[in-house]
């Protein structure tokens, strides 16, 4: 990991056990909402006097703290220069801290539950195995279409941490909301590559391929500000999409190793490159069946929608509490399947398309 320089801007750190991360980078485009935000986590250090709450400029060039700083009396400010990218920061942030805990979140996250840290501390304090933990990801609530449909895939990506508690597993702990113990975090950021679409999957990968575990601590939540067009949500999902890929290539043997071992997390990206497969090859088999004959086609088509049915109620058997929140949930995930179909083909294809071109230019599979 290359070397940057850290310069306070505020600092109030204090010897408290846990330490909030807050990374950004040229967010003060609109002046109106920047202020917003740093209000909030003004008030939420002023709230939580047993954190210390750090933003964390990751190298922006607009100096977006100079005309802010007075108003701030609970947070501590810093800079990184020069750009390091999210991990470059986080990185040396955490070498200048002395904390236990190290909780990332996201500048547009709110977090709640904060005051059950403490039960979360001695769960990890009693495991010397576990690394982390991982918080309760919700979109905030939003009538669009768009975050309507949000708001049911977070339920059941929650849903299926059901199936990897046993094994202390997850495919990532998701940057917006999570804890770490700050020596094992420290030590993994240190080993990380610096990519930068997949940074958050990767620092978790790194963890589990040492033998550390996690666990799912739902008593916290972090309150994420989705996309509110389908538009807006499909060029989010193509930077996650880009994220799988590098990750997935460049982690490949871990992977292999996961899936010949038959674990959780190997079976579950098992899953995940089938259902890319079959989200590529989808308009290639239904123009082939339709061109055979419109039954077949038809027939292709109902297969697909059963098998989306099924996967979707599936997952919500598993863990109804996920969705008392929404409203007429049932009838919504009967559309999940239709919505991700339009999603996630027009992504993958995108996805896939650029890695190949990338790769015919020399540049390298996700440069």
């Amino acid at each position: 990991m290359k070397d940057y320089q850290l310069t306070w801007l505020a600092q109030r750190v204090t010897t408290q056990t846990t330490a909030v991360l807050v990374p950004f980078y040229n967010e003060a485009g609109d002046r109106t909402h920047f202020a917003e935000r740093l209000a909030y986590f003004d008030g939420l250090a002023a709230r939580h006097p047993e954190l210390d709450i750090i933003l964390i400029d990751d190298g922006s060039t607009d100096q977006p703290f100079a005309a802010d700083t007075e108003k701030l009396t609970h947070l501590s400010l810093s800079t990184v220069t020069p750009n390091g990218q999210k991990i470059g920061a986080l990185y040396t942030q955490i070498k200048a801290l002395p904390h236990q805990y190290i909780i990332f979140t996201d500048f547009d996250t709110e977090l709640q539950g904060l005051d059950n840290l403490p039960e979360v501390h001695d769960k990890l304090a009693a495991d010397s195995a576990s690394m982390g933990c991982y918080f309760s990801m919700r979109p905030t609530e939003g009538n669009t279409p768009a975050v309507q449909f949000q708001m049911l895939e977070y339920a059941l990506e929650r849903a299926s941490y059901q199936f990897s508690k046993n094994e202390g597993s997850v495919p990532i702990m998701p940057g917006a909301g999570c804890l770490y113990k700050r020596p094992i975090i420290e030590a993994l950021l240190s080993r990380h590559s610096g990519l930068r679409s997949g940074e958050d999957r990767e620092t978790c990968l790194l963890g589990l391929e040492l033998g550390y575990t996690v666990f799912y601590a739902p008593q916290i939540q972090a309150l994420t500000q989705p996309p509110q067009t389908f538009r807006a949500l499909l060029q989010q999902r193509r930077r996650w999409s880009q994220g799988f890929v590098e990750v997935a290539l460049h982690k490949a043997a871990f992977y292999r190793n996961q899936m010949a071992e038959k674990t959780v997390l190997g079976l579950r990206h098992r899953i995940d490159m089938i259902s890319v497969s079959i989200f590529l090859l989808m308009p290639l088999l239904l123009l082939m069946a339709f061109l055979i004959s419109s039954t077949v086609g038809v027939a292709l088509v109902l297969a697909w929608t059963a098998l989306g049915f099924v996967e979707t109620f599936w997952l919500y058997s598993k863990a109804r509490d996920e969705f008392r929140t929404i409203s007429n949930h049932k009838l919504k995930l009967c559309l999940i399947p239709f919505a991700r179909v339009l999603l996630e083909v027009p992504t993958w294809w995108r996805v896939i398309g650029r890695v190949c071109l990338n790769k015919l230019q020399g540049k390298g599979a996700y440069a």
